[in-house]
């Protein structure tokens, strides 16, 4: 796996606000509650922690990316922010609810994030999630794949989200302490703007191999774009492949 690069929470907050504004439904579905103490998972730059924390609870956001954690704090000064590895929470019994959105297919190792999720929560406390599913951003991962097999680059490198479908997840949440309560598997087209708009979105998603091409990024880029257009490119805008996996589930 390609080293991870640092996050441009900046082009983060103006080129993905769709990440968190889409995220509606699903804090409705948590339903946070005033005095509960919830986790925020992969809270990136706290726009959707301090959304819960606006209904009374106490949260605490968490994310591996200190760049990430630096923007949240300087934007939410009253709230708790932590650097963290999702996949290797120390938490123990200290939250009513963990919350996440659109972090967990950047932590490959599932089963590990599972575990810290349930040791985190306290008896009957509940996991509301959304993360990519299965077929996500397909056209995108198979072009992308396509340039880097042309360039003798092993995609499994670079394309490392874990987009699991919705059985397997399941398992996955009993095999580690968690009770399955609703799995939602559905399509989300997702706008991203401009005719640049799909080079930008693998500038924020991407930097990793972003920064090891160096030089040879633009052409990237333009070949990927060149093979998503005619699938992807509608009016002047890029309508990427999304698929969500919605998950709820509970700690007996």
């Amino acid at each position: 796996m390609a080293s991870p690069a640092p996050w441009n929470p900046t082009l983060y907050d103006d080129r993905a606000s769709f990440v968190s504004e889409l995220a509606s439904e699903l804090v409705v579905r948590l339903g946070p509650r005033r005095g509960e103490d919830i986790l925020d998972l992969g809270c990136g730059t706290g726009t959707l922690t301090a959304e819960l924390a606006r209904y009374g609870a106490q949260v605490v956001g968490v994310d591996s990316s200190p760049e990430m954690i630096d923007a949240a704090r300087e934007k939410y000064v009253q709230l708790r922010f932590e650097v963290g590895d999702g996949q290797a929470l120390a938490y123990a019994s200290e939250f009513d609810a963990v919350f996440s959105n659109a972090a967990l297919h950047w932590m490959p190792r599932a089963g590990d994030v599972l575990s810290g999720v349930e040791r985190a929560l306290r008896p009957g406390g509940r996991f509301v999630a959304e993360l990519g599913g299965a077929g996500c951003v397909a056209s995108v991962v198979q072009a992308l794949s396509e340039v880097l097999r042309d360039w003798r680059l092993d995609p499994a490198r670079y394309v490392t989200w874990y987009f699991p479908r919705p059985g397997q997840y399941a398992a996955l949440l009993e095999a580690h302490g968690l009770t399955p309560r609703e799995l939602r598997y559905f399509d989300r087209p997702t706008i991203v703007a401009g005719e640049t708009g799909l080079s930008t979105w693998l500038a924020m998603f991407q930097a990793g191999l972003m920064t090891e091409l160096g030089e040879r990024w633009p052409e990237l880029c333009e070949r990927v774009s060149e093979r998503c257009r005619a699938s992807l490119y509608r009016d002047g805008h890029w309508l990427l492949d999304y698929v969500r996996l919605r998950v709820v589930a509970s700690k007996p």
